[in-house]
């Protein structure tokens, strides 16, 4: 059942996004919601410090950056915000010159198994989260 609320709501939020996801910077910036999703990332850097511009240092490899642009969609399908994501073409790195080991935060399956087992036995409500940075 879809309300006068919930249309009107779907609706002002459509005028905020862009529903195509751009295939290139290029094409993102003909549109001002994907300009504005690429300055909310880029000023996330800056708010957590995680961006210092230093100068090359002799012989490094230089590793480059790419644009990823999504849409991020509700459980019912419809398009919530747009993201434009800065990442690094780690595929340039060279083991042992740019990096010694690599870290990925990532759970386990089997630690989602064993979460989901104890809160059904003790009753608990789960939430999913989404982090921004």
């Amino acid at each position: 059942m879809v309300t006068r609320k919930k249309l009107a709501n779907e609706i002002a939020n459509a005028c905020y996004l862009s529903l195509v996801e751009p295939k290139s910077v290029k094409d993102a910036l003909k549109a001002e919601h994907w300009i504005s999703a690429m300055q909310d990332e880029l000023q996330q850097f800056e708010r957590n410090e995680v961006w210092i511009l230093v100068p090359r240092p002799l012989g490094a490899n230089i590793i480059g950056t790419k644009r990823i642009f999504r849409n991020k969609n509700d459980d019912v399908g419809n398009v919530v915000s747009n993201k434009a994501r800065l990442v690094a073409q780690g595929y340039t790195q060279i083991k042992g010159v740019d990096f010694e080991e690599t870290f990925a935060p990532v759970a386990r399956l089997e630690s989602i198994k064993i979460l989901l087992v104890v809160a059904c036995n003790m009753k608990f409500k789960l939430y999913k989260i989404d982090v921004k940075m």
